[in-house]
């Protein structure tokens, strides 16, 4: 039941994204602020609950400039992380031939992460025409960013537009 939920949270959380046709943080200018280990991940609800227990757990390395995990079902296989600011990061994950950006803020140094997955319509106009971004209609509401700088600008944006007060998508636990 939680999986079945996992994968219409994470569907639900596609439409209206930042997206672009190449990569856009690249092998050299990833980051690795997680530590490597046994980790487990909890989603959270759309009202901001986080599920009654973690819908995933196992080990998360590093490999190819990317966090990776061999156990079945890792949501988040393949990130890549560059910082945008002290202990916020953007997220780049590949889908379906695209790369999907998100925001990630990591704690305890290193043990613990929080993300959220932000909607190109929940961006400002004014933000959207500064940073060049055009919506997808038929993409519903997603937004192509075409450069590291123009994404950047976008997510920094959109956090401060949001007075910091950026919703938890779910969180990631080192467990020892």
């Amino acid at each position: 039941m939680i999986r079945a939920g996992f994968v219409l949270l994470a569907a639900a959380l596609l439409g209206g994204c930042f997206y672009s046709e190449d990569a856009l943080i690249g092998r050299f200018s990833a980051q690795f602020p997680l530590d490597e280990g046994f980790y487990s991940h909890t989603p959270y609800h759309p009202d901001g609950r986080p599920f009654d227990r973690p819908a995933w757990s196992g080990e998360i390395d590093r490999r190819g400039a990317r966090y990776v995990s061999d156990d079945e079902n890792f949501p988040h296989q393949n990130t890549r992380l560059r910082e945008l600011s002290p202990g916020i990061y953007a997220a780049q994950r590949e889908s379906e031939g695209r790369y999907l950006y998100g925001l990630v803020w990591v704690y305890e140094g290193g043990r613990v992460a929080t993300y959220h997955q932000p909607q190109c319509a929940d961006l400002s106009d004014t933000a959207r025409t500064t940073y060049e971004l055009v919506e997808h209609d038929e993409e519903r509401g997603a937004c192509e960013v075409t450069d590291w700088n123009r994404l950047e600008g976008a997510l920094l944006s959109y956090i401060s537009e949001h007075d910091g007060n950026v919703p938890i998508d779910g969180v990631y636990r080192r467990v020892d």
